[in-house]
């Protein structure tokens, strides 16, 4: 028997997808006749007994002759139809996922689709690019981050200052206070006009992360280990 091509997009899915599922569905919920009448158990099986065809005849509509003869007269109405059965499927997958451990679930089809087709997906996927690249140009342009501090009695007490280094901006660090006259080198703070070194030893998220540790202390003047 040749492998089933795996399910990837809404233009893809079959009547026969439909109508697989719903039988290996129906099959296991009506073969329930144990559960006693009244029990969680009971009512849950004949909510979903409902609900499993009510999904199979939504999709069976969208496969239908006159469904699919309005797709072909008007693209928006097709775009519909695409969506409703992406969507109806992705429902009656939902159910049946809860059985994906179980013999005979055919895990190549019965997935969930995220995209219309190939070049739906390409169009996101360029779209995504695109928004990283501009969060991470954004991103380049910010040199200093402002961490307020902890609170003592209710109010907030100072602030963190998280500051790149303009000569190498891969480096950052993590000042105490507006003034910047003290940093954290990792266990204490320090003044980097008295020790000679170096203040930016962390990368942005590191120096970030340290910030907000500092500024979850709920009492002014703790320290993190």
């Amino acid at each position: 028997m040749p492998t089933a091509e795996p399910l990837r997009y809404a233009v893809d899915i079959t009547l026969d997808d439909v109508d697989a599922l719903t039988a290996f569905l129906m099959k296991r919920l009506n073969g329930q006749h144990h559960l006693r009448v009244g029990t969680e158990e009971y009512r849950t099986n004949s909510a979903l007994c409902s609900v499993v065809p009510g999904f199979a005849g939504s999709l069976s509509y969208q496969f239908g002759d006159a469904a699919v003869q309005k797709a072909q007269e008007d693209s928006l109405k097709g775009l519909t139809r695409f969506q409703e059965i992406r969507s109806t499927w992705n429902d009656l997958v939902g159910v049946a996922s809860k059985w994906e451990d179980v013999d005979g679930f055919d895990t190549a089809r019965w997935r969930r689709v995220r995209f219309h087709d190939a070049e739906d997906e390409e169009e996101f996927r360029q779209w995504e690019a695109k928004e990283k690249a501009s969060a991470d140009q954004a991103s380049a342009f910010v040199s200093e981050y402002r961490i307020p501090g902890p609170r003592l009695n209710g109010r907030i007490t100072g602030e963190f200052v998280v500051a790149r280094d303009h000569e190498n901006p891969d480096w950052w660090a993590v000042f105490e206070g507006s003034a910047q006259a003290r940093h954290w080198d990792g266990g204490t703070w320090q003044h980097a006009r008295f020790t000679g070194t170096s203040p930016y030893l962390f990368s942005r998220e590191a120096a970030l992360a340290l910030a907000h540790q500092h500024a979850a202390q709920q009492t002014a003047g703790e320290q993190p280990a």
